[in-house]
């Protein structure tokens, strides 16, 4: 069964300075039966980088408790909600400030600990893959165009088009 409604609202109710912005997220998928929940995780994701880069963390041991609480009760849906639309978009959109994804750690019970640092491990096996299979220099004509990241956030200008390119992709260093 998908995460429902009720149980995204308590993560939102965790966070209640996240509430306008979630209200816009809401509206903006009106009409729909279901909205994205995933969209909406990677908002909440953002929230969270942005708070802490303002020093604004006042939030976060209920929103971390409240997720470590959701966690603890074995429910696959909404850890994959989590660990996919919160954890993975915090790491990958922290990886573009100064501060990175570290000091998101230290504010995590142990089971989110375990799958955030799943997370982490996979996207350094996805790494270490793409950088094993480069294309020779003999292989021209199969050189493929490699999408950069910093080149794309230092030119795009609409600030939904670059959470969208922060939240899906790592600077790995």
């Amino acid at each position: 069964m998908p995460a429902n409604r009720e149980q995204i609202e308590q993560l939102v109710a965790a966070a209640p300075n996240f509430r306008n912005r979630w209200e816009g997220f809401l509206n903006g998928w009106e009409g729909d039966e279901v909205p994205p929940w995933f969209v909406g995780m990677s908002e909440l994701a953002h929230y969270v980088v942005e708070s802490f880069a303002k020093g604004v963390t006042v939030e976060f041991p209920n929103l971390f408790s409240t997720v470590e609480a959701f966690l603890q009760k074995s429910d696959p849906e909404i850890e994959n909600l989590i660990t996919v639309g919160l954890f993975e978009d915090i790491q990958n959109i922290a990886s573009h400030r100064d501060f990175g994804a570290a000091p998101f750690r230290q504010l995590l019970g142990p089971r989110s600990l375990v799958l955030r640092d799943e997370v982490d491990a996979g996207m350094k096996r996805v790494a270490a893959w793409e950088a094993r299979n480069k294309p020779r220099w003999w292989q021209f004509w199969r050189r493929r165009r490699v999408f950069d990241v910093k080149q794309a956030l230092e030119q795009v200008e609409n600030p939904e088009l670059k959470k969208i390119i922060e939240a899906n992709s790592r600077r790995m260093s």
